[in-house]
């Protein structure tokens, strides 16, 4: 029978220790951030790939009038463009990490689509991985003068955990319809049905209009003063016009926002807040995209199921003297 050690005895109400509140947060970022590689999410349905550079390739097939085979120095010698791009994943929790921002280096896919010349009766384009992974999208989302292939991350080649050699953007959609370690795009007359999507998720994965609190964290016990609140706000292809910030049964107020170079990348807002009191405060925030929905729902355990979450995030903290 296992030993079992009593616990400590519970210290006299006059021992009790007295919270201790940490400093407030840094005030709000400036300027648009940049997650780092290594702290850029990792995502992925099966095993890292071990890719061999000098045999990999990407081929663009199927319903095309010329076919197209590039080796990855083919692609690295291609007209190369350097994009903001923020990536989020489906699954990512309300308030959840599965969301970052980076510099990313590749070529513009639409030329390429434009080269191999896709015939009339193509509707989707499917992709392939290195891993076996799967997934396809009508050509809407594709043929886009936006997608591109990226090759580098924040000036450092792909690592094998983001991809290498190759990865896909498009606008508007979860990482869900973007693989990594791409080897092939087909064009097709049907209805195929990737790997996540055979699981359940959305055949669209297009992101939902969500916003985060990163400063303060929920828990925290802060020191009464002036404290920042702050995050992101992120809506795919939809600018983020308005972020709102509600303190306990107060009314919500606006935040300032902090615009990256396109829709594309994340939004930052803060809100600087003096409390009136000590004590617990609940602390939500919503964001209003250019369509003019406004989040509304409360966050749920596992809402993210099966097309993301556009719920709203709150965390708690404690106020003492």
């Amino acid at each position: 029978m296992p030993s079992v050690t009593a616990p400590p005895a519970s210290p006299a109400p006059s021992e009790k220790p007295t919270p201790t509140a940490r400093p407030a947060p840094s005030p709000a970022p400036d300027k648009i951030l940049i997650t780092s590689n290594a702290d850029f999410y990792k995502q992925s349905y099966s095993a890292v790939p071990n890719v061999d550079p000098s045999s990999w390739s990407l081929t663009i097939n199927g319903l095309v009038s010329r076919p197209l085979t590039l080796t990855l120095d083919e692609v690295r010698a291609l007209s190369a463009v350097e994009i903001m791009r923020t990536l989020e994943c489906i699954g990512n929790p309300v308030g959840g990490p599965l969301i970052g921002n980076a510099v990313w280096k590749g070529t513009y896919l639409k030329p390429l689509l434009d080269e191999v010349g896709i015939q009339s009766s193509a509707i989707r384009i499917k992709f392939e991985a290195a891993d076996g992974y799967h997934t396809a999208v009508d050509l809407k989302f594709i043929d886009d003068p936006r997608s591109f292939l990226a090759y580098e991350m924040n000036g450092e080649p792909l690592s094998p955990e983001h991809g290498f050699p190759l990865r896909l953007f498009f606008p508007g959609s979860y990482g869900q319809k973007m693989p990594k370690w791409v080897t092939r795009l087909e064009l097709i007359d049907y209805a195929h049905e990737g790997y996540w999507e055979g699981h359940g998720w959305s055949d669209t994965a297009q992101v939902k209009t969500n916003s985060i609190i990163d400063e303060p964290h929920t828990g925290a016990m802060l020191a009464t003063g002036t404290i920042p609140i702050y995050g992101v706000a992120y809506a795919g292809q939809r600018d983020i016009v308005n972020v709102d910030v509600k303190i306990g049964d107060d009314e919500w107020r606006e935040a300032q926002l902090l615009h990256g170079p396109a829709n594309d990348v994340w939004t930052q807002w803060s809100l600087d807040w003096t409390p009136p009191q000590t004590g617990n405060h609940k602390i939500s925030v919503r964001a209003t995209d250019a369509t003019g929905f406004t989040q509304w729902a409360a966050a749920k355990l596992l809402d993210v199921f099966p097309a993301g979450s556009d719920a709203i995030h709150s965390i708690f903290v404690k106020v003492v003297a």
